[in-house]
């Protein structure tokens, strides 16, 4: 303890070297930049031939918009990436989304980064003062991790008076992370700004369980209303931990979805911190395969479709596929050849209860329960009850030649592409029979009802 508390009180000159900053937007794409530019030199290692650029981003969560690219260029064969001077602002730089270093531009005239195209986490800048205070600060924030961690098992393994003794060992670790907060603040607030979202309180028993604790604090050093942070894209990481922590400590995904959103109301609506904090949950409750997933994830989409930064088309298809899993979300339209070569889609069956299929001529259990579905059809089609058929076969003659011989009056469809169709690919068809029964909306009401089971629910829908 004693050793740590000596480091916070000798940090390094170079993390308090980048001075004051604000939170002003670069100049939009397009615009002509100003004579007073700033420079990115980047000599990268391990850059595969289809990586001809590098490219710097402005992270908004789940999106990343292109600020600046450029190629090889030199003797020297270095990206050089150019950008209008302004307020120092945070940025991601590499050959794809997936693999970015993180890096401080704007105020200092050239910054050079080294680093491998494949690890760029790892890449480092020279003579920097402003990025050297950022790799600082985040080794004292890892710092400050492992002794929470630490503390924390200490703690949760403590009794009596030992309880005491670890009430205290928290009491003053907090301590100590605020006035490493309170240094930054005053030195240099654009890290100040990304530390308070990155350093969370410690538990110590004070009322209530250790997860309700962290639900109400887990943002205690962080101002969320303030406009500020704006442009901090660690508000992403810190609501998705946020979620994450939740889940882990065994709360419930709707009412971890529930707490999150009680930390989102304290950021301005309109704001893009709102959007980013948003995308943080979304990402949260995919990583953990969240029943909540296609519903928060919705929700983004249709907050932002109007303001597509690039995100939505594939989370949209990603909500497609997760919320045919789940009844009461529509259900995506399908569309696809019939056996007769003509077109059809399920939106054509829009105000009847529909049974939607997935079959081969091939699968002997999906024929098997052919006699079963065909009963039901017959008792319930005048009534509204209709069925789709959507094959996974490749040979049209064994699909035809299947349909006659089981005498399926229903609709039928199909790509023809097997295990590789779009149609099962998009409703996450991984085994068959499967089978989704919609309602007169298209919104799904029940997955995989087959022999009683779908004759009982059809019996409630219709009655005798």
């Amino acid at each position: 303890m004693k050793k740590l508390l000596l480091i916070a009180f000798l940090m390094p000159a170079s993390l308090w070297a980048f001075q004051k900053t604000n939170t002003a937007k670069p100049a939009p794409a397009g615009a002509k930049a100003p004579a007073n530019n700033v420079t990115l030199s980047c000599r990268l290692y391990g850059t595969n031939s289809s990586a001809d650029k590098i490219y710097l981003y402005e992270n908004i969560g789940l999106a990343k918009k292109v600020v600046a690219s450029a190629g090889k260029s030199g003797a020297d064969s270095a990206y050089v990436l150019t950008i209008p001077a302004g307020p120092a602002r945070f940025y991601s730089v590499g050959a794809n989304e997936q693999s970015t270093a993180r890096i401080i531009l704007g105020e200092e005239k050239q910054v050079t980064l080294w680093g491998n195209t494949q690890f760029m986490h790892k890449a480092r800048t020279v003579n920097s003062p402003a990025n050297k205070a950022l790799e600082t600060m985040q080794e004292r924030i890892s710092q400050f991790s492992a002794e929470s961690t630490q503390i924390r098992a200490q703690f949760n393994a403590s009794t009596g008076n030992k309880r005491k003794t670890m009430e205290e060992s928290v009491a003053q670790l907090g301590l100590r992370k605020q006035k490493f907060l309170d240094s930054l603040k005053t030195a240099n607030p654009l890290l100040w700004r990304s530390a308070s979202l990155q350093l969370t309180p410690d538990y110590a028993g004070q009322g209530g369980s250790e997860s309700e604790f962290y639900a109400k604090e887990w943002f205690r050093y962080a101002n969320l209303s303030d406009k500020t942070f704006e442009t901090i894209p660690d508000v992403f990481t810190a609501f998705e931990s946020f979620v994450l922590q939740q889940i882990q400590m065994g709360v419930a995904h709707e009412k971890a979805v529930q707490n999150a959103e009680s930390q989102l109301a304290n950021i301005p609506a309109e704001s893009t911190a709102r959007r980013v904090a948003q995308g943080g949950i979304v990402s949260a409750m995919k990583a953990t395969n969240s029943p909540q997933y296609a519903m928060v994830a919705k929700k983004y989409i249709d907050t932002y479709r109007k303001q597509d930064l690039g995100e939505i088309p594939s989370l949209d298809s990603e909500v497609k596929k997760a919320s045919t899993f789940l009844t009461g979300f529509e259900a995506p339209d399908l569309a696809g050849m019939t056996p007769d070569s003509s077109q059809f889609s399920l939106k054509q069956l829009r105000g009847k209860i529909v049974l939607i299929d997935f079959w081969a001529s091939w699968c002997g259990p999906c024929r098997k329960e052919n006699p079963n579905v065909i009963a039901n059809y017959n008792k319930y089609h005048e009534k509204g009850f209709d069925i789709l058929g959507v094959s996974l076969d490749r040979e049209i003659n064994s699909w035809r030649n299947a349909i006659k011989q089981d005498g399926l009056p229903w609709h039928h469809i199909s790509d023809l592409k097997g295990w590789q169709s779009s149609h099962a690919a998009l409703y996450s068809v991984t085994s068959i029979p499967q089978t989704l029964l919609l309602d007169r909306q298209g919104n799904i009401i029940a997955r995989n009802l087959r022999g009683d089971q779908l004759g009982a629910k059809l019996k409630e829908l219709f009655g005798e």
